[in-house]
């Protein structure tokens, strides 16, 4: 009788081990939504529809992108937060969700969320007109210190273009007039081109055209590591600005307590999308961007660091 209980109690766990392996790895069973924060046609929604295609590649599984805008991110954001954590509803999300938090705009932090992986990186610039006296940032900043209020930085009116002046005001504390332009990157860029202002920060995916045709200049590329797109251009690292760190990089969110077997299936999937030269090629084509791939204490180590960057930059300018 005990054998025979032994054996049963065997078989139950076995039995267990055995159908939960066969659905994780069934996933993804059905399509999978992806929430970008953002309007369709902008950065977020071109990466996220890429990588849509890619998915169903590799998934034989549709991949099907819903736009929620509101709040700088912070409405789609929330919504993630209430969603049930089956794996099959992901948020597309970048720094957006650190400047929110640290400029008082939403109480939302990434690490309410279950992360999953950082997929792509593209940069942000600060940029001038090509006519501009200036070959980079730290001439401009050393300039307006000479000339104090002579020149207008164009910052945003919130969220991380407002938080990219921090490192130049830290430089250069009051020297620059500073204008919060309502918008986004097409504001500034209007402002810019039409002298209301003299410096912006911008997505360089925003700024390529006007760079092409020679009517902007690129003071700083907002990292340490030179852009490969724009291999020439001055980082804000060599420029001793350290703090000016601002690269865009977007990670899949899961809902909080979304299953660890599940986020591991999802990522699986996702570094085979990565590794593909065909994706790299479109990725760049599209939105100047390069595969930046960081799973678990890697990634979570990256937005830690990117967490304490924004911290610092909104003591600074609040």
């Amino acid at each position: 009788m005990l054998l025979r209980k032994f054996l049963l109690s065997v078989l139950s766990v076995f039995l267990v081990v055995f159908w939960v392996s066969i659905s994780y790895a069934a996933y993804p069973e059905r399509p999978v939504t992806v929430v970008v924060p953002y309007s369709a046609g902008g950065a977020s929604d071109i990466t996220a529809r890429l990588i849509s295609e890619f998915w169903k590649k590799y998934t034989g599984k549709d991949m099907v992108v819903t736009n929620v805008v509101g709040a700088e991110g912070a409405v789609a954001a929330r919504q993630i937060l209430t969603i049930k954590p089956d794996g099959y509803t992901v948020l597309w999300y970048h720094q957006a969700v650190l400047g929110n938090y640290y400029l008082g705009v939403a109480d939302i932090k990434w690490s309410n969320f279950t992360p999953a992986c950082v997929v792509i990186k593209t940069s942000r610039i600060t940029a001038a007109r090509a006519d501009a006296p200036w070959k980079n940032l730290k001439e401009a900043i050393e300039d307006a210190k000479k000339n104090p209020k002579k020149y207008v930085y164009g910052a945003g009116a919130g969220g991380i273009a407002y938080l990219e002046y921090a490192p130049v005001e830290m430089a250069a504390p009051g020297v620059f007039r500073v204008v919060p332009n309502e918008g986004g990157d097409a504001q500034r860029i209007a402002a810019l081109l039409g002298g209301h202002v003299d410096i912006v920060p911008l997505a360089l995916v925003s700024a390529v055209q006007y760079i092409k045709n020679g009517q902007i200049k690129i003071l700083a590329v907002h990292d340490d590591q030179p852009d490969p797109f724009i291999p020439d251009a001055p980082t804000a690292g060599s420029q001793g600005l350290r703090s000016l760190k601002f690269p865009m990089t977007n990670t899949f969110f899961f809902p909080p307590r979304t299953p660890a077997s599940i986020v591991n299936e999802f990522n699986k999937i996702m570094a085979k999308i990565v590794a593909d030269p065909e994706f790299q090629k479109k990725l760049a084509e599209v939105a100047y961007a390069v595969p930046f791939f960081k799973t678990g204490n890697e990634l979570l180590n990256f937005w830690r660091e990117q967490e304490a960057i924004y911290m610092k930059a909104a003591q600074t300018v609040k």
